[in-house]
């Protein structure tokens, strides 16, 4: 009998020990020879494609079994039509991640991009959130001959500013610095295609434009170098390092609540360049992607090549990310509603 029970001790002991193994090397063994992709909800040129293609280039070697990666544009709807496909269609498996602009993470919040955020057919606090390569920093700019010369200035001076459409980050800064501080930015839109905008200050159309620092800085940085703009304001959580002296948005804003607005309003540029699988993809792959996201914003190489490329390394966990976004969901609904009527989406 005893010998009988060692017996089966220690067949069940090596079954235990094989299986921990084979579950220690399923990561592993489900990306090796697999190609992974990057859909990029956002066309080719612009600032979330650019971030994109740096960690596409540098993110393999760090997931388990080190599978090819490969980005993918999947542009539409403010990159909600790549997040409801992905989330809706997958595949789900882990094989590929999502890289919206982040407004997709507040559209069932701040309904930026449809009334009542019906156009979200997913709910972004359960999505697993791998990090985000950047916290942004907004800035409003003019052309260096426009009349404002300062925020103070568009207290009395009417700017004329480029946006590509209504709700987009442009339209959004615009809209809430009107209604809250009073300035005089008259929106231009239409200005569509990556880039277009600045074109159009260049050509003398327009005078102004608001984007995150980190895009003018890869799109545009001899503008920032030869001083032919101007920048008039930071919009984000905390000021940016580079911008001393730039009013900052947040130290403006005249009561508690109107900074509790603007707080709502600017929460998801601590999440500038996310990145998601869906819900449904396994934990042990999920938690594997997390890790590679972090080790590869480490990566002396992905640094480099930013560097190269001008482009803005300041990243944030997946569960850092994660906490933001159940945070955000869990704002009270006055300030919910009076944000949103702000923004003129309620």
């Amino acid at each position: 009998m005893f010998r009988r029970f060692s017996l089966v001790t220690v067949l069940f002991a090596a079954t235990c020990i094989i299986a921990h193994d084979a579950a220690a090397q399923s990561v592993v063994d489900f990306y090796k020879g697999k190609q992974v992709s990057i859909y990029v909800g956002s066309e080719a040129g612009s600032g979330f494609d650019a971030y994109a293609r740096l960690v596409a280039r540098h993110i393999g070697k760090h997931i388990p079994g080190n599978p090819t990666v490969v980005p993918t544009n999947k542009p539409g709807a403010g990159s909600l039509n790549m997040t409801n496909s992905l989330v809706v269609a997958g595949p789900k498996d882990g094989t590929v991640i999502g890289a919206p602009q982040s407004s997709a993470a507040v559209e069932q919040l701040l309904h930026l991009l449809s009334r009542g955020g019906t156009a979200a057919k997913y709910d972004a606090t359960k999505l697993h959130w791998l990090g985000s390569a950047s916290q942004d920093i907004f800035v409003l700019f003019d052309w260096h001959n426009a009349k404002p010369k300062s925020f103070s200035d568009l207290l009395s001076t009417e700017m004329l500013m480029a946006s590509s459409g209504p709700n987009t980050d442009g339209s959004l800064i615009a809209v809430v610095l009107n209604k809250i501080f009073g300035t005089k930015i008259k929106l231009i839109t239409g200005y569509q295609a990556s880039g277009a905008g600045l074109l159009a200050m260049e050509r003398g159309e327009i005078e102004a434009n608001a984007m995150a620092y980190a895009s003018v800085a890869t799109m545009r940085p001899d503008w920032i170098k030869d001083q032919k703009i101007r920048f008039l304001a930071q919009m984000g959580m905390k000021a940016h390092p580079n911008l001393k002296g730039i009013p900052f948005v947040l130290d403006l804003a005249k009561t508690p609540e109107d900074r509790s607005v603007l707080e709502l309003v600017f929460a998801k540029y601590q999440m500038g360049r996310p990145y998601f699988v869906p819900q449904d993809v396994p934990k042990d792959r999920v938690d594997a992607l997390r890790a590679a996201f972090d080790e590869t914003m480490k990566d002396p190489d992905l640094l480099v090549d930013a560097n190269k490329s001008r482009i803005e390394i300041n990243p944030v966990s997946g569960a850092e990310v994660q906490a933001m976004v159940e945070k955000l969901y869990q704002t009270p609904e006055p300030l919910v509603r009076r944000t949103r009527e702000i923004l003129g989406t309620e």
